[in-house]
């Protein structure tokens, strides 16, 4: 199966203006990263937005409020942005966050953690922690609900999302209700069939992949940290794990990734559910409004994340 034909014309038209950096240019993949997002075909939702500063260590992070309106007392989402840990940001996610916010009903908080250059290696996953601590201790001054909260995230947002809400219920049990992760980087293992076989896809190659692990780890690959690799964790079941949906693209080098985590998940006793999408590239989601499939597809998905995270009740 071949990447879906209305997404490959629009990936078309963006790479041939943007053509891909080599591994070792960070910079020139940022700058690319910004320059495609500024592409993205959006639509106009009916959802309000404003930025805030997260205190984070004494640290301020970007953040910002999606609230869908006429909504009170949603629920709370935190979505952290995907991006290789350093390409994203508030902007390069707005349009999606705009639409989780409306398709949801959520108040979605986008939350901006990065392994800027010079960090410790996984600062950026304890700073994730404590932003998804500030927000859960901050709800009833955001106005939803306090009994409430979801996490998101795509990509390495995805992984930074997962171990942060894994942690955090392993802190506080039942402190989060569910996860949903769009093809989320897993573990920096570059030899799966996926990442053989998508090596060099358009939109997140293997040399995107092994660039973005370089930036977490600092060249450190064999570093045994669940903040790394959640599996490499304590292996003890959490008392009240979230329930967790797992969305994969079919045409992804990290299709593989999501498979693993989705069986270890139910190993550790999670509710998971386990979502492929045909014909999809990794970032589709960003990309939804190209493709009738695409958006189609980011429906059914959000559908069933409604129904495993109880958003109706």
């Amino acid at each position: 199966m071949q990447i879906d034909a209305e997404l490959s014309r629009f990936i078309g038209g963006v790479q041939s203006a943007h053509p891909p950096p080599s591994v070792e240019d960070l910079p020139a993949y940022v700058k690319r990263y910004a320059a495609m997002s500024a592409k993205l075909p959006t639509l106009l939702v009916p959802v309000e937005a404003g930025d805030f500063k997260l205190r984070v260590g004494g640290k301020p992070v970007p953040a910002r409020l999606y609230w869908p309106i006429g909504a009170k007392t949603p629920t709370l989402m935190a979505w952290f942005v995907g991006g290789g840990w350093v390409a994203g940001t508030l902007a390069t996610h707005d349009g999606l966050c705009r639409q989780l916010a409306h398709d949801l009903g959520l108040a979605v908080v986008s939350v901006q953690v990065d392994a800027a250059p010079g960090q410790k290696p996984l600062q950026c996953c304890e700073e994730a922690l404590l932003a998804l601590q500030t927000l859960m201790e901050g709800r009833a001054r955001l106005g939803v609900n306090t009994k409430r909260l979801s996490v998101g995230g795509d990509g390495s947002g995805a992984h930074m999302g997962l171990q942060a809400a894994w942690r955090l219920a392993r802190l506080k049990p039942g402190s989060i209700d569910s996860v949903l992760a769009f093809y989320p980087l897993v573990k920096p293992d570059f030899n799966t069939v996926s990442y053989q076989r998508f090596a060099g896809s358009p939109v997140f190659s293997r040399d995107d992949a092994v660039r973005a692990w370089n930036v977490l780890l600092q060249g450190n690959r064999e570093l045994w940290d669940e903040r790394a690799v959640l599996s490499h964790g304590s292996g003890t079941p959490l008392r009240e794990p979230p329930a967790v949906v797992l969305l994969a693209a079919e045409q992804d080098a990290v299709h593989d990734d999501a498979l693993y985590l989705h069986d270890w998940l139910h190993s550790m006793g999670s509710r998971c559910e386990f979502l492929g999408a045909p014909g999809m590239p990794h970032d589709f989601a960003r990309m939804q409004h190209a493709s009738a499939p695409a958006r189609k597809l980011m429906l059914d998905a959000l559908s069933v994340f409604s129904q495993h995270a109880r958003l109706k009740a």
